[in-house]
């Protein structure tokens, strides 16, 4: 095979760029040649075949992996975004915007919309667009506001933002996520406002949500935590591995029940397993472990993750098999 460049040179400058992801600057101060050199032997590299491009469509399905997830766990549907991608960052941009284009499908006339918090939440209300707006969309926030003022926990605001560009009517929730007793939770929950919010919960057609994992105290900043930490202490000793919308679940699917979960403004599990359509979005390898306890609980009805996470959900779940009767006795009818 006849070619411009040394074959050694264009293997070693192809390696450094697409495998060790320096930029082209960076390789012609090592190799010692101009930058534009750089350029015309990574596009010679491309020609004589050292270098192919595969592209992976985030929009497509990993078929075997989705049928194994909802034929497992009773699902409607489920997304296994194919990707090679390990950055969670990136992860939670490729399925959010797919859970943009599923909704999208769901979604008609007269409808109510809740939504959770969190990160992919909050990626799936900045990536949402429509291009045709529907009639009388209602967007409901599922909990209550938290100290945090990390985007992804001002609820009310991601509300706000979805209904804009759904072309819907947002409510708000005005009181906290945790009350710090029962008689605070009583006083905001008695308010005319919250009456008619937790009365709409109880009609709502789809719920986007996430999935939360237990923070630890290795990985603890004041960003990933809504309460005190003692409180997450405590759901740990209990079995804890995560939650949705506050609510707080084991491995299992069993839901982790006493003081705190009373104190929680936030819907109740009992109308997120009577909602009509649970779409679930969560990817990465801190993930698997929660989204497994989710997926037992029996609120979920649609998964959208990736391809990964869906396999060591799978994997994880064929290992604790004496836990499927939970499952059937926490599956909603």
């Amino acid at each position: 095979m006849e070619t411009k460049f040394d074959m050694a040179l264009m293997v070693k400058v192809a390696q450094m760029y697409y495998i060790d992801g320096l930029k082209q600057e960076e390789i012609a101060k090592q190799v010692q040649i101009s930058r534009s050199l750089i350029s015309m032997i990574l596009t010679e590299a491309k020609e004589v075949g050292i270098v192919e491009v595969n592209i992976r469509n985030p929009l497509l399905n990993n078929d075997f992996i989705s049928s194994k997830l909802q034929e497992e766990f009773n699902l409607i549907n489920c997304i296994a975004v194919p990707t090679s991608v390990q950055d969670v960052t990136v992860l939670r941009k490729l399925i959010a915007q797919r859970a943009v284009e599923l909704v999208n499908q769901l979604l008609d006339n007269n409808m109510t919309v809740g939504l959770a918090w969190g990160r992919t939440c909050y990626e799936f209300v900045s990536l949402y667009r429509r291009e045709i707006m529907l009639n009388n969309l209602t967007v409901l926030p599922l909990i209550g506001g938290s100290k945090q003022t990390a985007r992804y926990y001002q609820l009310n605001e991601m509300a706000r933002v979805l209904a804009e560009k759904m072309g819907g009517t947002p409510y708000f929730i005005h009181a906290p996520a945790i009350a710090a007793d029962m008689e605070e939770r009583k006083m905001f929950t008695n308010t005319t406002s919250m009456r008619a919010l937790m009365n709409k919960w109880n009609n709502m057609d789809i719920v986007v949500t996430g999935v939360g994992s237990l923070p630890s105290s290795k990985g603890l900043d004041r960003e990933t935590y809504i309460g005190e930490y003692t409180i997450y202490k405590h759901l740990e000793a209990d079995g804890a591995v995560g939650d949705i919308c506050a609510r707080y679940f084991k491995k299992s699917g069993e839901i982790v029940k006493g003081e705190y979960y009373d104190l929680v403004i936030g819907v109740p599990v009992e109308v997120l397993k009577n909602t009509k359509t649970v779409v679930c979005i969560a990817a990465g390898k801190e993930k698997v472990i929660p989204v497994l306890g989710a997926l037992r609980t029996g609120i979920i009805d649609i998964l959208i993750t990736d391809e990964h996470t869906g396999m060591d959900i799978l994997r994880y779940h064929s290992m604790t098999e004496s836990d499927n009767d939970m499952l059937r006795r926490n599956k909603k009818e």
